[in-house]
Order: C-alpha cells, then sequence, then structure tokens
C-alpha cells in the first residue's frame, strides 16, 4: 500500500464489533477495514490474532462497523452490505442475531449537530430492519446482558437529558432515569454519559452501568444498578474520572487527574 493511502486510511475512524458464541470483542480505529462505496462492493476483512477464522464459531458470528463518514456496514462471508447510510454507534445482542443502532437522517453529514435520531434493530440473519422509535433524539442504545430491553438516551423526550428503555420490538417505552425531576440540578437528577461514550456493561451479566459524564476536568465516574425490570435499584458517583471499564475481577479501573498527573484508580463495585 502506498505510504499516503496508509495514512489515510489510519485516519478513518472505524468501529468493529464481532461475537463468537458469547464472546463480543471490539476495536476501534481497524486499519484493515475499508469503507465499501455501496452494498455490493465487497469489503474484505483482514484477520489478525484472536480474530482468526478458525477460531470462530460461524453461524454465530456477527460483524458491523461504523465508517468515518457514519455509514454502518454488516459483513458476512467477507461481503459488506449497507444497513444504513448515517448511523451512531451499533450494539450487538447477547445472542448474536441483533444490532441496535441509531439512525441519523440521510441529510446529515459529519460535524453536523444531531437533532434528531431514531433507533432500528438489524437482524444480521435475514437482513430485516425494524424502526423502533421516531420523532426524537434516541441515541447511544445498548441491549442488557439478558438481551430482553434496550438501554438509550434522550433529551426531546422529558427535556432532559435521561436514561430510557424499550422492548426489541419497539413496545413497553419506559423513561428510566429523572422521571420526577423538571432541572438538572434537582438533588434526584442522574446525569448521563458524555456525548458519544456511552455505558459499559459489568461481566458476568451483572446488571450495573458504569461511564462518565464529560470530556472536561469536571468529569464524574457513574454506576447504576438495576433490578430484574430495568428499574434503577441505585445510582451514586465515584469521583471526578474519566475512561471507565471493568475488569474481569468485576472491579472497575478508571483514570483520575492528580496534583497535575493521571492516576489510575481501582474501585470494587457491588
Amino acid at each position: 500500500m502506498h505510504p499516503n493511502e496508509s495514512r489515510s486510511l489510519a485516519r478513518r475512524r472505524t468501529l468493529v464489533m464481532w461475537m463468537a458464541s458469547s464472546l463480543a470483542l471490539a476495536a476501534c480505529g481497524a486499519p484493515e477495514l475499508e469503507e465499501a462505496a455501496s452494498p455490493q462492493d465487497a469489503v474484505v476483512v483482514q484477520q489478525s490474532g484472536a480474530l482468526e477464522t478458525e477460531e470462530l464459531v460461524a453461524d454465530r458470528r456477527i460483524i458491523v462497523y461504523l465508517t468515518g463518514s457514519q455509514s454502518l456496514y454488516s459483513v458476512q462471508d467477507g461481503k459488506a452490505t449497507l444497513v444504513a447510510k448515517r448511523s451512531g454507534a451499533p450494539s450487538v445482542s447477547p445472542d448474536g442475531r441483533e444490532v441496535v443502532y441509531a439512525k441519523l437522517p440521510d441529510s446529515w453529514d459529519v460535524g453536523d449537530a444531531v437533532t434528531r435520531t431514531e433507533l432500528h434493530v438489524y437482524n444480521v440473519k435475514n437482513g430485516k430492519d425494524d424502526q423502533l422509535t421516531s420523532g426524537h433524539d434516541d441515541q447511544d442504545p445498548s441491549w442488557t446482558p439478558d438481551g430482553k430491553r434496550i438501554l438509550f438516551q434522550s433529551k426531546k423526550r422529558s427535556g432532559l437529558t435521561s436514561f430510557w428503555s424499550v422492548k426489541g420490538n419497539g413496545k413497553d417505552l419506559d423513561q428510566v432515569t429523572n422521571a420526577g425531576c423538571t432541572k438538572a440540578n434537582d438533588p434526584a437528577f442522574v446525569p448521563t454519559p458524555a456525548s458519544s461514550t456511552g455505558v459499559q456493561w459489568a461481566p458476568n451479566e451483572r446488571r450495573i452501568i458504569v461511564y462518565f459524564t464529560s470530556q472536561t476536568s469536571d468529569s464524574e465516574v457513574r454506576v447504576m444498578s438495576f433490578n430484574q425490570n430495568l428499574g434503577v435499584a441505585s445510582a451514586y458517583s465515584l469521583g471526578k474520572g474519566t475512561h471507565p471499564r471493568w475488569t474481569e475481577r468485576g472491579t472497575v479501573i478508571f483514570t483520575r487527574k492528580v496534583n497535575g498527573r493521571d492516576v489510575q484508580v481501582e474501585v470494587s463495585v457491588q
């Protein structure tokens, strides 16, 4: 590959989500994936390390990726199919059969303000795409560990940016946080994640999420746990910090600025 082509390809923001059996692997900025110009164009996925084909169960494999122009593609047998011309980051269901994503208007372009998005669920096996919500700014969806509901965020629905949930068939819409709040400084107000950062679910199907609230020095790392109906059991702050992630031990590691230096903090979360 020519050096200029290599640099151009490296600049593309690509999201890859791969599921084999119950294992989900995600990688950002993967230079191996090139954007297809149309659904008919083939995309050859170069694999390496843990993503070698022989290590996967073929009938449980899902690959979806988001290009630098926010186009969402699904890949099967090395060929890409356009799912949406403009999309937010996708989330693969725990059973590996469906992908939920926030669809942007086709007229939207990179750099434009996002004022309207709707949730869609794409079935990778049969290619069916179902619209779940409309008329609002529903975004950053993620499946619950049992795959029964989808957690997402919206501001237009209540006037305050809050968590909402809906079933995978678009039914039983429910406001999860801030239902009784009228303003952001209400003591009961629960902040949502920083723009386009989403949430991370705890391992081992625990119904707990972590996220951070801002890209600035005022950011907090937040924890929220849920009951079986996705009602909030507890919501609290771990203090200042950014970029939390779960460990295999079930603890949370995040970055905190201390005396001008980045320090890694590890916390046990129940």
